[in-house]
């Protein structure tokens, strides 16, 4: 007789397939549908997004799968292992839903308005590469899978031409009339080559569209800025976690110009920490420094997390 266990072992080794070969089993070989399967799996650790790797950026998940009981030891492992791909592909899904486009919007809520979106996420995950797997002593068989977040096949691909769809751009903001710059600033102006927003230990998250806004809601750097193109290989900012790092090898370049951001902030109607807010003088400095250098054009931005 089986006992519950057994049962829940006997139906996961039924959905993985117990006519694959016992040699290796290719992430190819799933089909679309496996990222909803039930599968056997140890555990639910959720996926990641790196962002502060810049355009190396990518989003990353860990399955893992168990054996079925008696089973000998080859045939275990490989049915571990396409149960860890399945939940990886799964947890990989999951995550990139959760990314978010903008403020107000997620890829998850692409997702359920777009039946192809929800289609193109499905590929994507169905094309995550295996970056690391090995067996573990108990049996079990533990797989991490990544997708890039920028580039060719990336979640960019879909995020940002959706983006652009959705978002209006904000109107050119004006360097306020009462700005004098300071001296220092009149002379770096034109030799400034990016600008670093600090927004370390203000809670900000990582975005495929950040805005700059300062304290009285003028959006200094946005959508307005967007290049298709340019923002599907590259990302829109660069996410640092500490600013020295930012300062010295960021897309800033090597004399950013360097200000600090006074809070974070969603978008209208959203409480999403996901753009950062300076002050109205930092702001007018920024607007002050593209004049002469054209850096928001470069996408010259790198934001300390």
């Amino acid at each position: 007789m089986l006992t519950m266990y057994s049962k829940k072992n006997l139906l996961a080794a039924v959905v993985l397939g117990l006519s694959m070969s016992l040699t290796s089993v290719a992430p190819a070989m799933a089909s679309a549908d496996d990222v909803s399967v039930q599968v056997n799996v140890q555990q639910n650790v959720k996926g990641s997004v790196n962002w502060e790797k810049g355009a190396e950026a990518d989003v990353e998940a860990l399955g893992v799968g168990l054996p079925p009981e008696n089973m000998p030891a080859a045939r275990g492992t490989a049915l571990a292992r396409r149960a860890a791909i399945v939940d990886a592909y799964r947890q990989l899904a999951e995550t990139i839903k959760g990314v978010q486009i903008d403020a107000e919007t997620s890829m998850r809520d692409l997702a359920i308005e777009s039946d192809i979106v929800n289609t193109k996420i499905k590929a994507l995950v169905q094309g995550a590469r295996i970056v690391e797997e090995y067996a573990n002593d108990d049996g079990s068989y533990t797989v991490r899978m990544a997708i890039p977040l920028y580039g060719v096949k990336s979640v960019a691909t879909i995020a940002v031409p959706e983006a652009q769809k959705t978002i209006l751009p904000e109107e050119a903001p004006e360097i306020s009339e009462d700005y004098t710059p300071a001296p220092e600033v009149q002379a770096e102006a034109a030799s400034y080559t990016g600008v670093v927003v600090d927004a370390a230990g203000l809670g900000l998250e990582g975005i495929f569209s950040p805005v700059i806004y300062d304290v009285n809601g003028r959006a200094i750097y946005g959508m307005r800025n967007i290049d298709k193109d340019f923002a599907i290989s590259k990302g829109m900012v660069e996410y640092y976690n500490d600013l020295q790092t930012a300062t010295v090898n960021s897309r800033a370049g090597a004399n950013p110009l360097v200000v600090k951001a006074v809070s974070v902030r969603g978008g209208a109607n959203s409480v999403n920490p996901v753009n950062v807010v300076v002050s109205v003088e930092d702001g007018d400095k920024i607007l002050y420094a593209n004049e002469k250098s054209g850096m928001l054009e470069n996408k010259a931005v790198a934001f300390v997390k």
